[in-house]
């Protein structure tokens, strides 16, 4: 009887074992994966999974990372574990590597890979580290390098636009014309250019009274303060022959370096131009409850300087309730601020569709004589407030045939510049965007936090450029989490008290409390153990 018992659990054991090794074998043919994030995150895009039908023989990705950063940190295991579901679903189209860049430093430097200094303890001493993690896609004799990538969080996108660019050998390039006086590319733009030229676009500067160029894919005029029908007619004519374009523009401009002075932009320039394609932007500032709590350095009566958190109501806090679900630009919104934004109308041209991409909340109200934007001006922020509260538009696109702004016979000049080539009266089609907001993707972003509003410029690429797919993996990995996004000061304020309360009281007394208990648990053990085991009572 024993012995047929040690018969069957050496045959269970050895089914288990069998069972297991054909798990093993069949996991490397075959995944699954349970994702529920709300915008599935963690699982591969339909564009992902098709990349295998857009590439005609096999492409190499190469990930460069260092032994020492592996061994430390979380990020390149994710990378290595993604890098191989891309391999699996491919069909042999994607073949993966992992190198040591120790084992030939060359060739990580020939590919342009980043190096980055990491601090390492070890022995209680401190040293920094030289380290890499970047990844190469080759394809023939080409090749396209994200030279630093340390998480998934926008790893997908990246590396199936580059993907594509090199197989397709295409570089996209956008230009960057600077609309405003005060302004430069160098000194204000260079947030929005690195994420650009991060998502593998190639940026381009162009200048004011110039042709764009033949090549330039997709145009963003970044403010228009400085733009006159002369300097308008390039842009237009851009349009004319087919040229996406994004507008970042203003109806009033707020001088951030003379003390946040503020004054109606002049007629005429591109704002009128952009009044012919459908897209009206009122010379006034839209103000909104849903805004921002920002910093402003003031100055006390002794003299001394302070620093006070304003909620300043010029800068508004976009809600996802009030953006359009049919656009895949804002399809799975992520977040955007606008900074002294005007309301914009649309009045629509035949021939062309349009789509409100984003409102303010329905107790935004104006600014339309007396603009006072300062810190110093809270009182004046509300003078209109009864009588122009309401919902307003912020953004917008457009897709069809536009008609010239120029077409009525009266071609802009210059004093000293040469006359303007004739142009189309009406464009090939195309697309357009319109946000009124000419400073929301300067570098204020930054000081603002608003990292989302480089996202939402990047989806508006990508449509401009005809590549919806990507949109919708770049817009899973953006989300605003911030509690100063919270409308309703008094929610505000219970939240974070809340978290406080929780973070530093609750977890911590109830670790001790929990200790406390299961040591009194154990002594009542050991002292009703005691008698049984011949102990004192």
């Amino acid at each position: 009887m024993i012995e047929t018992l040690r018969k069957r659990e050496r045959l269970l054991l050895a089914l288990i074992v069998v069972g297991l090794v054909l798990a093993a074998v069949a996991s490397t043919m075959y995944y699954a994966r349970l994702d529920l994030t709300s915008t599935r995150m963690f699982t591969l895009s339909d564009a992902a999974k098709a990349l295998r039908n857009e590439i005609p023989e096999s492409v190499r990705i190469s990930y460069f990372v260092s032994k020492s950063l592996a061994d430390r940190h979380p990020g390149p295991g994710e990378i290595e574990d993604f890098l191989r579901e891309l391999e699996s679903v491919s069909k042999g189209k994607v073949r993966v590597r992992v190198v040591d860049p120790s084992d030939d430093p060359a060739e990580v430097d020939g590919f342009g890979v980043a190096a980055q200094q990491m601090q390492v303890v070890e022995r209680s001493e401190q040293r920094v580290a030289i380290v890499y993690t970047g990844i190469v896609v080759e394809y023939l004799d080409r090749h396209e390098t994200i030279p630093s990538v340390l998480s998934t969080a926008t790893l997908e996108y990246e590396l199936v636009k580059a993907v594509r660019a090199v197989v397709s050998n295409d570089v996209q390039v956008i230009g960057l014309l600077v609309g405003d006086a005060d302004k430069s590319l160098a000194g204000d733009y260079q947030t929005l250019r690195g994420n650009l030229a991060r998502a593998g676009y190639e940026t381009r500067e162009l200048e004011r009274g110039r042709a764009v160029d033949d090549d330039v894919d997709v145009l963003f005029v970044l403010g228009n303060a400085a733009m006159d029908r002369y300097d308008s007619a390039f842009v237009d004519a851009f349009v004319m022959r087919g040229g996406k374009t994004f507008f970042a523009v203003k109806g009033v401009d707020v001088r951030a370096d003379y003390g946040l002075a503020a004054s109606a932009v002049p007629d005429g320039g591109l704002l009128s131009m952009l009044s012919s394609y459908g897209f009206d932007v009122d010379r006034s500032l839209v103000l909104d409850q849903s805004s921002l709590t920002v910093p402003f350095q003031t100055q006390g009566p002794t003299g001394s300087y302070q620093i006070q958190y304003l909620r300043y109501p010029f800068w508004i806090i976009v809600d996802e309730r009030f953006v359009s679900d049919d656009s895949p630009m804002t399809a799975r919104f992520g977040g955007l601020d606008l900074f002294w934004p005007s309301p914009l109308r649309l009045r629509p041209v035949e021939g062309v569709e349009y789509v409100e991409l984003a409102k303010t909340s329905p107790k935004a109200w104006l600014q339309t004589e007396r603009f006072a934007a300062g810190p110093d001006d809270q009182a004046l922020y509300a003078l209109e407030r009864d009588g122009t509260g309401g919902q307003y538009l912020l953004a917008a696109s457009a897709s069809g045939s536009f008609r010239s702004a120029f077409s009525a016979g009266d071609p802009p000049y210059r004093d000293g510049a040469p006359p303007l080539a004739p142009t189309r009266v009406e464009s090939e089609p195309t697309r357009m965007v319109v946000v009124s907001s000419a400073d929301f993707l300067s570098d204020l972003m930054r000081m603002s936090d608003s990292g989302f509003n480089a996202s939402f410029a990047l989806n508006a690429a990508d449509w401009l450029a005809s590549s919806d797919d990507l949109i919708a993996i770049r817009s899973r990995a953006v989300a605003d989490t911030r509690l100063n996004r919270i409308d309703d000061d008094g929610l505000r304020d219970f939240l974070v008290a809340v978290t406080y309360i929780v973070c530093l009281g609750i977890v911590p007394f109830g670790v001790v409390a929990f200790a406390f208990a299961r040591s009194a648990r154990r002594r009542g053990a050991e002292a009703a153990s005691r008698p049984s085991r011949g102990g004192a009572a």
